[in-house]
């Protein structure tokens, strides 16, 4: 049985490559950022949810809060993002998109449609909403797993 279920993780593994390695190709631009893959990462979450904290950053990654005032340090020096504080908890700042930001999070948001209309809007959107609902499936296992560890 483990070895059906290697088999189908290697068949993922390798079109989770794929995909990365063609839609790279579609994403130059991006790469002029030179952003690293944790501040990638932080700078898609704060596109999806601005004014969090550096709080809100570290539970969400399971990363200390030192570790993610590095990566805002870094992208608030490039002007990615900027702290603002907290009109009620003057200790406390939110992050938002700076200047540099904006630009990125259109670009992405371009990328994305640029996606969607020629590669995703050719396959059938029950399939696509399927794969989304086994990555969530995944995703909560594995959270689920790390709870009970």
């Amino acid at each position: 049985m483990l070895a059906e279920y290697r088999k189908i993780v290697n068949e993922l593994n390798d079109a989770f490559n794929e995909f990365y390695v063609l839609s790279n190709k579609n994403a130059k631009k991006i790469d002029e950022y030179h952003l690293t893959f944790q501040q990638e990462v932080m700078m898609l979450y704060i596109m999806r949810n601005e004014r969090i904290t550096a709080n809100d950053i570290a539970a969400k990654f399971e990363i200390t809060k030192s570790a993610v005032s590095q990566v805002i340090s870094k992208l608030e020096a490039r002007h990615f993002i900027v702290r603002k504080s907290n009109p009620s908890n003057r200790r406390e700042f939110y992050i938002i998109l700076g200047e540099e930001g904006h630009k990125y999070a259109e670009l992405i948001k371009n990328l994305d449609e640029t996606l969607i209309r020629k590669y995703y809007s050719q396959i059938d959107i029950a399939d696509l909403q399927h794969m989304t609902q086994t990555m969530k499936k995944i995703n909560e296992v594995i959270i689920e797993h790390k709870e009970n560890e």
